[in-house]
């Protein structure tokens, strides 16, 4: 069994001289929640104006705005369309990304989470515990499967779905897309909600400022940290850091993840909520404001 690192560090970290340049502030509109690339660009949807927006990333600027309703939030690509969910109407719309059309299904219960991957659509509920599974050209619904109360973060990894879950659950679900059965695995921390996107193994945000480490083969949790105030979701930059967003904060950590220790962290937008790595750069959303930011490389030096 590998040796499991525990690392306490004070909320008030230091922001590192090797700070990554910022290459651009983009406007996209209130509160963006989530991005992707696809397509060419890079989508930002919009929660609060309720819009998803095509950034050009050659030019740094919105090149298209396709209105949907507030409550927009994560977004996915698969079946050569764009997937968001909208919590607040519960509902699934798949966008053409050439022709900006629109078309939404209801689920019934308040989605958390999407992604496409073994034929569907898959969609996270809060509220029923689901995981719901979508034709992505009919979009009729095709299985609902029981994962646990406060379903949250969704992940594509090793042929499984991974899910996480809010407060009051310590352990992530695996999901055989085939045959629909639920896999409990324990990680030992409370509220562990959210995927690190691109990593090997799976880094999950749990709690409020805590990050673990979960092999995914043989199912056992292998590092943990403890670092910030509320980190969000979190993504796996070209250099092979990890970078974690703190929306309290407004920064963002960045974490080696072979040595399992915390580099450095420096300043992001308003409410710095989702990392998302995209044409050689890494796109940092600002939910308590209006835009994304856009960094370059910037080679990092451990703490001292």
């Amino acid at each position: 069994m590998l040796k499991l690192a525990l690392i306490g560090l004070v909320a008030g970290l230091a922001v590192h001289a090797s700070a990554p340049r910022v290459v651009a502030r983009i406007p996209t509109g209130t509160s963006p929640g989530s991005a992707v690339q696809a397509f060419g660009a890079v989508w930002v949807s919009n929660d609060g104006d309720g819009s998803l927006v095509r950034i050009n990333p050659r030019t740094n600027r919105v090149t298209r705005r396709i209105r949907l309703r507030p409550g927009a939030f994560s977004v996915a690509r698969g079946f050569g369309a764009l997937w968001t969910i909208n919590y607040r109407r519960h509902s699934l719309t798949r966008v053409d990304p050439a022709s900006g059309r629109t078309r939404s299904r209801r689920l019934g219960a308040e989605p958390s989470d999407v992604a496409a991957a073994f034929g569907c659509v898959w969609v996270t509920t809060w509220d029923t515990g689901r995981l719901v599974a979508v034709h992505p050209r009919s979009m009729r619904v095709v299985k609902r499967i029981r994962v646990g109360p406060r379903a949250a973060g969704l992940r594509v990894a090793r042929g499984g779905l991974w899910v996480g879950f809010g407060r009051g659950a310590t352990a992530v679900a695996r999901v055989d897309p085939r045959t629909g059965g639920v896999v409990r695995v324990p990680v030992g921390v409370d509220a562990p909600r959210l995927f690190v996107a691109g990593t090997p193994d799976l880094w999950i945000q749990a709690g409020d400022n805590a990050l673990v480490r979960l092999d995914p083969s043989s199912r056992t949790v292998t590092a943990k940290l403890s670092f910030g105030r509320t980190l969000a979701e979190g993504a796996l930059a070209p250099d092979g850091l990890i970078w974690m967003p703190d929306k309290e904060q407004n920064v963002v950590y960045r974490i080696d993840p072979q040595k399992a220790v915390v580099v450095d962290s420096f300043a992001a937008g308003a409410g710095a909520f989702v990392a998302v790595r995209a044409y050689a750069s890494m796109w940092v959303t600002s939910y308590a404001g209006s835009d994304v930011w856009r960094f370059g490389s910037s080679a990092p030096q451990p703490l001292s």
